[in-house]
């Protein structure tokens, strides 16, 4: 009997000791905390951030050849504007959906624009009115050479007439001649809406042996002063994403670069030319890509003729060259692709409705209706296709 009871009582002294410690456990649970203060709550839920990756901003060049305006373009432009000044248009409208696509394009204006205050002249010494400007300028054109061979053909005076119509229109990047030593110094920069920066620098190889006065402070960057060139591509790296050198160079009539202007092409590239492009030759020459310190580099040797009145079926063949590029923050900016759109000068006979048009839209009909056909019968649209096949402007690298 005494034994039961002890029993029971150890019985009951566990059930109020499990009852003790759970009341134990609630209240501790309702028990108030102090609160954890902000700075030790992000101290302790902070992570390391990783750095933002660098923007990469994209950008699509266009670039032409010899915008040659030889009379029968501006007499045609003058009739169609039935005495209101020159209706350049339906020259160029054919092709006009082709640059307007791009954030920069590229031309070389090869003859004077000093229409304004000289006489109009066709070939040897070319003055062409402003209007040609305006018009290329619609177009979109806004990276303009005037270092050529025929830069000099209306003396000072054409410099001048030249350098005025210029500093009129600041949405373009023009340079190459000059008629004031300022010019001379100066680098030009543009840029696209996302704020890409394109800096142009021109060099000719000639003048066709004209010169100015003895006091004139005009001239124009020759291909001979590499010093200066160079220069002038280190200080454009500082200024811009981008660097063009367009040359005039090489030799009329050659399909394909010398030996010389592809070593200073592998020069120059080197030295900061991010983009070469070259003219003078009045036909195709293609180009290529060139390893640099920095990446890669490309020049294209000759585009021909933009627009003329040539006669030589060799010289309707010409076209747009289509570069795209990214600029990344904190790199050199790298050259993507390059396409080339073959295009044809037209006209008929006596050279009448000149204008040109995409290879693509180009007819065999057409071909045999080319007013060249009066001075070369071998044209046809077969032969623009065989000319067009022999190049390679390295469309696959």
């Amino acid at each position: 009997m005494k034994t039961l009871k002890r029993l029971l009582a150890i019985a009951a002294a566990l059930v109020l000791s499990g009852g003790c410690a759970g009341e134990a456990r609630m209240e501790s649970s309702q028990i108030s905390l102090p609160p954890v203060s902000q700075s030790q709550s992000q101290q302790d839920s902070s992570q390391p951030e990783e750095p933002a990756a660098p923007e990469t901003r994209h950008g699509v060049l266009v670039a032409a050849g010899d915008n040659l305006i030889h009379d029968v373009i501006y007499l045609q432009a003058q009739r169609r504007a039935q005495g209101t000044g020159y209706d350049f248009g339906p020259a160029y409208e054919n092709i006009a959906s082709l640059v307007a696509g791009s954030d920069f394009a590229f031309v070389n204006q090869e003859t004077v624009l000093a229409g304004a205050v000289l006489p109009l002249s066709n070939y040897p010494r070319f003055c062409s009115p402003p209007e040609v400007g305006e018009e290329i300028l619609s177009l979109g054109f806004n990276l303009i050479s005037t270092a050529n061979n025929h830069c000099f053909d209306q003396g000072q005076t054409g410099l001048e007439a030249s350098q005025d119509f210029w500093d009129g229109h600041p949405e373009a990047a023009v340079t190459g001649s000059y008629a004031t030593q300022d010019h001379r110094e100066m680098i030009p920069v543009i840029a696209n809406e996302e704020g890409i920066r394109v800096a142009l620098i021109a060099a000719t190889e000639l003048t066709n042996g004209l010169t100015l006065p003895p006091d004139s402070e005009g001239g124009v960057l020759l291909l001979s002063e590499l010093e200066e060139i160079r220069t002038k591509l280190a200080q454009a790296r500082e200024q811009a994403d981008l660097v063009i050198l367009s040359l005039h160079w090489g030799a009329e009539g050659s399909f394909v670069p010398s030996d010389g202007q592809k070593e200073l092409a592998r020069r120059l590239a080197e030295a900061g030319a991010d983009v070469i492009l070259g003219h003078h030759s009045h036909v195709l020459q293609g180009g290529e890509w060139l390893e640099t310190s920095r990446g890669r580099s490309y020049v294209a040797y000759s585009l021909g003729n933009f627009i003329s009145a040539q006669v030589g079926a060799e010289n309707m063949l010409a076209g747009l060259l289509r570069l795209e590029f990214s600029v990344t923050e904190g790199e050199a900016a790298k050259l993507d692709g390059v396409t080339f759109i073959p295009t044809v000068t037209h006209y008929g006979p006596g050279f009448s409705q000149l204008t040109i048009l995409p290879l693509e839209d180009y007819t065999a009909e057409l071909a045999a209706s080319h007013g060249v056909r009066q001075y070369d019968a071998g044209f046809s649209l077969d032969y623009l296709q065989r000319q067009l096949s022999s190049l390679d402007f390295g469309e696959t690298a």
